[in-house]
């Protein structure tokens, strides 16, 4: 018995010693699973834009093998679900909801892919061999799951749409694509207005987003597509073109127009003007800089809006008003980020403005659950009103703001999940009503962070997506016409400004105030065009909403603003009334010569004013001098005395509308006898010559 108890206990021992090295070795077995475990990484590269009954859903995948062993025995699972039924499902569906399984598959792959390598793997699934679709004739966007599996390890899923038509519809939907072209100014010290100061164009233009867009549009020659490029884009662009001083670190530079990074810009001002030749290209103005026209009629200030409207108009055209040489829609306008109140279009009803195009936003929310897809006529502004605008009717196309979004964060997703999200709402609209004819509007980013696969995944849809026609804004209107019976209106201000990070402050409007007064002053002078168009281009500058994103940025913008007014002071301080002096008239009536100064290096339209008590001008005491001369030039008054002596003649240099620009005091020291004097005195001296004649008369005669 105790033998057998001292056996067993041996024997219990000997398997606990035993199982010591297996359960280390079991656990460094596990630590090596952990770390040599296949990773696999999955990016989608090729999937068809849409598909029919007769057709195969063909993948293309980029499969990496992160992992330190070899990826084998590959297998792509597809899942497809049921399809949308409303842009509110598809929505869900960005979120992960996905829905009922409708199909799936799992293709086997021949091959593996080695540790630290990329492979790309194609698989192809003929719809004809899924019931769900063999023989269907409903029309969806279906949402698509796609895995890699190795073994027991699978990726992460990647989902995207496939979009199922079993016949090109009757009456697809018309789409118009609106791209604003624009870059924040790359003139960013205001104490240096003409130098340029960052390389955020530099880099745009050479291999950066604005480059991509021009040579992906490029790639499609006969794709409708509407153009806004800014006026302050098209001005950087012929200022670089030209060659341009430079902020380095070693000072200023200047740039030849040699240089590549001139070349890039003239290149890109080339692309623009050979894109809006195309026939069906559109060129539709915008404003010179991206500023708000609700925040400017805010704080009073239309006359702003209305020099945003017509230079961002203006410069689009051809010499001599113009840099692009091109010809914007007439009556056509897409305000800065679509946005539009009620006094801005008061503001567009004085001009040829008509035919807008608006954001979403701009709207106030209507109640139905469809997309918009026909013209609105606006309600509201001066239509009414009795200044002659009765009966001017603005018509607008409203861009769609899911779809504005997909273009929007294309850059987020990748090139092809981008796409057929951007594929899926418009057949989702489409499918809304498929029996009528509608028209949306696809308006991408003014700063549209995009490579050139993002924008070539729009347009290739646009291009041929079966549920889609594209199009021009007039074509649309021409075609259809807005209803009758029903009128938008507006969103309120406060509504669209809370779109801005960080409305400026009340001080920066006043001081695009106090910039346009600095201006209208110093253009009442009539200096050169290319003088007054430097200020006037500053302060368009200023008005952008590009400065709006922080403090930093803000700070900048209002320096902008406020260089303008110390600028026009500057000019105007070069222009001199006659220094003070002492000038001597021996007579009733003199010539009193006024030199007045000009520092400036071009002739300017003044006026001379002359004030005196003791002087009359017989030629009147306003002189208008038409294109003063530098240095100087000198004046000759005539002038009539109405006393002797000492006294001061007060001489003013104005604008035209009598605003002053300099001022001084001469001293007139008249020699010449006081009228009244002279009269009594000579009286005087008759009354005795007459006196001592009639006595020597008496005298000679007898007594």
């Amino acid at each position: 018995m105790f033998s057998l108890s001292r056996r067993l206990t041996a024997l219990a021992l000997a398997l606990g010693v035993l199982s010591i090295p297996a359960a280390a070795q079991a656990q460094t077995r596990s630590g090596d699973t952990a770390s040599d475990e296949v990773q696999l990484e999955v990016k989608l590269t090729g999937f068809p834009i849409a598909v029919g009954t007769a057709d195969a859903l063909t993948v293309t995948l980029e499969v990496t093998n992160d992992g330190e062993v070899v990826a084998e025995d590959l297998e792509v699972g597809l899942t497809i679900y049921r399809g949308v039924l409303s842009r509110f499902e598809l929505a869900q569906t960005y979120e992960g909801r996905l829905g009922r399984v409708v199909a799936s598959d799992t293709i086997a792959v021949e091959g593996a892919v080695d540790p630290g390598q990329t492979r790309t793997i194609e698989v192809s699934k003929p719809l004809s061999e899924l019931a769900a679709f063999r023989s269907s004739t409903i029309d969806r966007a279906h949402p698509v799951r796609v895995v890699v599996r190795s073994g027991d390890d699978a990726s992460e899923p990647v989902d995207t749409h496939m979009v199922f038509f079993s016949q090109p519809p009757e009456k697809p939907l018309g789409i118009s694509m609106v791209i604003p072209l624009h870059s924040p100014s790359m003139y960013t010290d205001a104490a240096r207005p003409g130098v340029v100061t960052t390389d955020v164009l530099e880099k745009s233009v050479a291999s950066g987003r604005l480059d991509s867009i021009l040579r992906t549009l490029e790639d499609y020659p006969d794709l409708p597509i509407t153009l806004a490029p800014s006026g302050m884009l098209i001005s950087m662009l012929q200022d670089m073109s030209d060659g341009y001083p430079r902020s380095t670190n070693n000072g200023i530079t200047n740039v030849s127009n040699e240089d590549p990074r001139a070349l890039a810009a003239a290149r890109a001002l080339t692309s623009i003007r050979t894109l809006i030749a195309r026939p069906n290209t559109r060129l539709i103005a915008t404003t010179y800089s991206p500023t708000s026209l609700p925040a400017l009629n805010r704080f009073e200030l239309g006359d702003l809006v209305n020099s945003q409207l017509t230079e961002g108009r203006n410069i689009l055209k051809g010499e001599p008003v113009g840099l692009l040489g091109g010809e914007p829609m007439p009556g056509w306008l897409l305000p800065a980020n679509g946005d539009l109140d009620d006094a801005s279009l008061t503001v567009l009803q004085h001009t040829e403005s008509n035919q807008l195009i608006l954001s979403s936003r701009s709207l106030r929310q209507q109640s139905g659950s469809l997309t918009r897809g026909l013209p609105v006529t606006l309600d509201g502004g001066g239509r009414t009103s009795t200044d002659g605008l009765t009966g001017v009717e603005t018509v607008a196309l409203i861009g769609d703001t899911r779809l504005n979004s997909q273009i929007e964060n294309a850059h987020e997703l990748g090139t092809i999940e981008a796409r057929q999200r951007f594929a899926a709402e418009t057949a989702t609209i489409h499918l809304e009503t498929p029996g009528l004819i509608r028209a949306v509007v696809a308006l991408s980013p003014l700063d549209w962070q995009v490579e050139a696969g993002d924008v070539g995944g729009i347009l290739s849809t646009l291009s041929f997506a079966p549920w889609l026609v594209a199009t021009t804004p007039d074509n649309i209107v021409a075609l259809l016409k807005p209803p009758a019976d029903q009128r938008v209106r507006l969103a309120a201000s406060a509504t669209l400004l809370e779109n801005f990070e960080e409305l400026p402050p009340a001080g920066y409007f006043t001081a695009l105030k106090d910039a346009q007064s600095a201006i209208d002053r110093y253009a009442e002078l009539a200096p050169p065009p290319a003088e007054l168009g430097d200020l006037s281009r500053r302060l368009l500058i200023a008005e952008s909403a590009d400065w709006w994103s922080g403090r930093t940025q803000l700070a900048r913008g209002l320096a902008f603003a406020r260089s303008v007014p110390a600028s026009v002071s500057s000019e105007i301080e070069m222009i001199r009334a006659p220094e003070p002096q002492t000038i001597t008239l021996t007579s009733r009536t003199g010539v009193i010569p006024l030199s007045v100064g000009s520092a400036l290096e071009y002739p300017v339209d003044v006026v001379i004013r002359l004030d005196s008590d003791k002087l009359r001008f017989p030629d009147g005491n306003r002189i208008d001098v038409t294109q003063l001369k530098p240095p100087n030039q000198t004046f000759r008054v005539r002038a009539i005395t109405q006393s002797s002596g000492t006294f001061p003649l007060k001489v003013q240099v104005l604008t035209p509308s009598g605003q002053l620009v300099s001022d001084s005091q001469l001293t007139i020291r008249s020699t010449a006898y006081n009228v009244v004097a002279l009269s009594i005195t000579g009286g005087a001296a008759l009354f005795l010559v007459g006196w001592w004649a009639i006595g020597a008369v008496r005298r000679r005669l007898p007594a």
